[in-house]
């Protein structure tokens, strides 16, 4: 089954280095490519891309923009999957990209190789945060207050931190389980004692309280 992916970027040279990374997988195709959030937006109409890969920030005078471009995606269009790729190093803008529900956020000082990564994982049905934002997240979050309502989490075993950097590095359950030599059934179970200490009922709110852990992924 082909998987076409709408890339969003006003600088060409970025569009096109991605277009040409990604459309070395089977199946993938590459369904167009927009330099504008206006040009976004109606591209998805037309296009009706499985997923999206989309600047934050697109300079125009009148075009939605960072996080109104992003609820408008996924307002409009929910079974679309939206990929951010971006410069910004703000933690404070790249944790309000996560609270809009993104299903992806790689920096564009990640290999482009990634971008093989964070579509692959998305393809199968979870999400992904790339090692230079989630390592960003966990150095600037760990002395920060809590936030209303935000429990303070168990401290995970060494084990269990183990499975969930691996997790969170993109490898599946069974993968895991061939790399630290346990069984499916042991690493599936260590796997959801973590998220439940973290209180994480998926992989968005993970990879959000790995952050704030500091539980950093594999170099």
């Amino acid at each position: 089954m082909t998987l076409r992916i709408l890339l969003a970027d006003d600088h060409p040279v970025v569009g096109a280095a991605v277009r040409d990374q990604l459309q070395t997988q089977p199946g993938w195709v590459v369904c167009g490519m927009v330099t504008s959030a206006t040009e976004l937006l109606s591209s998805v109409e037309a296009l009706r891309p499985d997923i999206v890969i989309t600047d934050y920030h697109m300079p125009g005078p009148r075009d939605p923009d960072g996080i109104r471009l992003i609820s408008t995606l996924r307002r409009h269009h929910p079974s679309v999957s939206v990929i951010v790729l971006t410069m910004i190093t703000n933690p404070m803008i790249l944790r309000s990209i996560l609270k809009a529900r993104v299903h992806g956020l790689v920096l564009k000082d990640a290999p482009l190789s990634e971008l093989i990564t964070v579509v692959a994982r998305i393809q199968r049905g979870f999400h992904y945060i790339g090692k230079s934002a989630l390592d960003i997240l966990a150095q600037t979050n760990l002395d920060s207050p809590l936030e209303p309502g935000q429990q303070v989490a168990q401290r995970l075993s060494v084990r269990e931190t183990e499975v969930i950097r691996l997790y969170l590095s993109g490898r599946s359950v069974s993968e895991i389980a061939a790399i630290l030599c346990r069984s499916v059934k042991t690493i599936s179970r260590q796997k959801n004692c973590a998220m439940q200490k973290l209180g994480a009922s998926n992989d968005r709110e993970l990879f959000e309280c790995a952050a704030r852990q500091g539980i950093l992924l594999p170099t």
